[in-house]
């Protein structure tokens, strides 16, 4: 039976959510992952070549959207490469060959590494040699999805979220709240480093202007809510407040995150439990880095309709009405 548009990842937050999306309004979609869940309508591994051909074969969609990934800062690099690179490779290769006539890529900013400097956009080069597994691998499978649009056999859109957040959002929602919970610091460095936050339905709206718009083959686009300037402090305190919880105030000096996040490596690897943050992620959370959107603006006419207030306060409204572990999409990343 073919199906207008696939969407890889769809037990995960981002992928879920489009999937709602697209199913509320009558979309014929269907979701793709390894894990089971309400919006997984196919079992699907995307390092298995086989099974990836069969479903393509099976279904024919018109459209992809690949948003399956490893999305954490720890674990083994052999498994990211496999996941996030080899699995791209083999969704665009069986895309090609099935006939899609779009493939969206779901990238990262995290693709042009941990410190791109002021105003990043699509003529920044990818760095793949931060020596974060994350980060290394969405840097190598955006290449491969950039050299398939080389070819005119498939469209091929890049589309590079923020940090995106969102009730069941895990690195910008679950994590820190659950730190907080512990009575653990979030705020790095004085809470002074930006972030570029981005809320699920902006980055669902710059997505479905990659799926349709007819300017949008072959464009690379950031997407996120359009600030330069919150920090880490500001938008913690604001999430704080979304959970009902009282705002961080204290902050761990980078150097002693340095150490924190170097033993606590070592501990894991003597069979300890996974590390709380890793040196990657304190140079992330300290970074001075911005992001340009006016690629998506001028090209796809793209405007954030949330702004941060109005994302924590929709944020809120989940959070205070549901216990932590029963929070909306929990799981998902």
């Amino acid at each position: 039976m073919s199906i207008d548009v696939l969407v890889t990842g769809s037990a995960g937050f981002i992928g879920g959510a489009l999937v709602e999306r697209l199913r509320a309004r009558g979309e014929q979609v269907a979701g793709a992952d390894l894990r089971s869940g309400p919006l997984v309508d196919l079992c699907l591994d995307v390092t298995d070549a086989a099974a990836v051909r069969e479903v393509f074969e099976a279904h024919r969609p018109r459209v992809v959207v690949h948003a399956a990934a490893l999305v954490d800062d720890r674990g083994d690099p052999a498994l990211f490469e496999t996941v996030n690179v080899g699995g791209t490779r083999r969704m665009l290769e069986a895309a090609r060959s099935a006939g899609c006539q779009r493939f969206v890529q779901v990238s990262s900013i995290a693709a042009l590494g941990i410190t791109p400097g002021k105003n990043a956009d699509v003529h920044s080069p990818l760095i793949d040699d931060t020596g974060s597994p994350y980060f290394d691998t969405k840097a190598r499978s955006e290449r491969i999805a950039r050299s398939f649009m080389e070819g005119d056999a498939m469209e091929v859109v890049v589309v590079r979220p923020g940090d995106v957040y969102g009730p069941g959002s895990i690195p910008w929602v679950e994590r820190p709240l659950e730190l907080m919970r512990k009575r653990q610091p979030v705020l790095l460095g004085g809470g002074r480093g930006l972030i570029a936050h981005c809320y699920i339905e902006n980055l669902l709206d710059g997505i479905e202007l990659a799926m349709t718009h007819d300017d949008a083959p072959g464009g690379i686009f950031i997407i996120h809510d359009g600030s330069s300037s919150t920090t880490c402090k500001d938008y913690f305190t604001q999430l704080a407040r979304a959970a009902g919880m009282s705002a961080p105030s204290v902050s761990m000096p980078k150097s002693v995150a340095y150490a924190v996040a170097g033993l606590a490596a070592v501990v894991h690897r003597l069979g300890g439990p996974p590390p709380p943050f890793t040196k990657s992620a304190v140079d992330y959370l300290t970074r001075q880095s911005t992001y340009s959107i006016e690629e998506a603006r001028r090209t796809l006419g793209y405007q954030p309709r949330v702004t941060l207030a109005a994302g924590m306060a929709a944020l809120a409204a989940v959070l205070q009405d549901h216990a932590p572990s029963a929070s909306w999409r929990a799981g998902r990343m």
